[in-house]
């Protein structure tokens, strides 16, 4: 993988990105305004929720807050690349990418580089102003929660290639994405804690990765437990990751092959 063209397709995005200054600003400032509301109400609901996430923290502003984090991140990882990558089709740009001396790896990540980037940014904004507001990270198991962070990029990541995949060779994703989000957000314990769902609906929810990153993360950040005592979930994680990723892998592969056969990398 290039580094060197990476960092040409990361200050393209940049340089786009920077160009509309005010949509940059208000995207940043809008992440930590609502934080502040967020906040209060979720000491006004700390009475209910608080005996519910004894496991995760006890303080529900907490849980949120790195609920909020994490599920933007997410979002970022699955729908940048189909969204990107469909825009490029239309406009023909897609098909000179791939004729690039570069490797389909690196064009695929460096077009999502800036927009996972930019994201993680802003989640770091909104943990901040909530250790502002009061909550405390446990910045001693920073290593564990860098790892639970890389899985479930790589975990979604791969959802994102399979998408793509789609949308290169049928033009459709399928609402893979939007699937995907969905389920991650009601069933993977982004607003509530899993084990307060209804035991059939839970049995879902072990099927959705985020489930197992979340509870794993929020556990190491605010209840200070190392990987020692995450390791069901952080290995759970990893088989994700490493499957979704694989099936990702396979997919652009072939769709691109396909494509290249059809001659219809730019036809949309």
């Amino acid at each position: 993988m290039s580094v060197s063209a990476l960092a040409a397709l990361w200050r393209a995005s940049f340089l786009t990105a920077t160009s509309y200054r005010l949509r940059f600003v208000q995207s940043l400032v809008g992440s930590l305004i609502t934080v502040v509301p967020v906040f209060f109400v979720a000491r006004a609901m700390q009475p209910m929720m608080g005996p519910t996430i004894q496991s995760e923290g006890r303080d529900f502003f907490a849980f949120l807050v790195v609920g909020f984090a994490v599920m933007s991140f997410v979002v970022m990882c699955v729908d940048a690349l189909p969204s990107q990558v469909a825009g490029d089709i239309n406009n023909g740009f897609f098909e000179a990418l791939l004729g690039a001396p570069v490797g389909t790896a690196t064009i695929l990540v460096g077009l999502v580089t800036y927009p996972i980037l930019f994201t993680m940014l802003r989640g770091i904004a909104m943990l901040a102003l909530a250790a502002v507001l009061g909550v405390h990270f446990s910045l001693t198991h920073l290593p564990e929660a860098l790892v639970i962070v890389s899985l479930l990029a790589v975990a979604h990541f791969g959802v994102a290639l399979l998408a793509t995949g789609l949308m290169i060779a049928f033009r459709t994703t399928l609402s893979i994405p939007q699937v995907v989000i969905t389920a991650s957000g009601f069933l993977g314990g982004v607003y509530w804690p899993t084990s307060v769902i209804p035991s059939w609906v839970y049995t879902v929810s072990e099927f959705v990765p985020l489930t197992y990153g979340l509870r794993a993360l929020r556990q190491a950040v605010l209840e200070e437990r190392g990987f020692g005592q995450v390791a069901h979930d952080v290995l759970m994680l990893a088989a994700f990751a490493g499957c979704l990723m694989s099936v990702g892998v396979l997919a652009i592969s072939l769709a691109i092959a396909y494509a290249r056969r059809r001659g219809t990398l730019s036809q949309y």
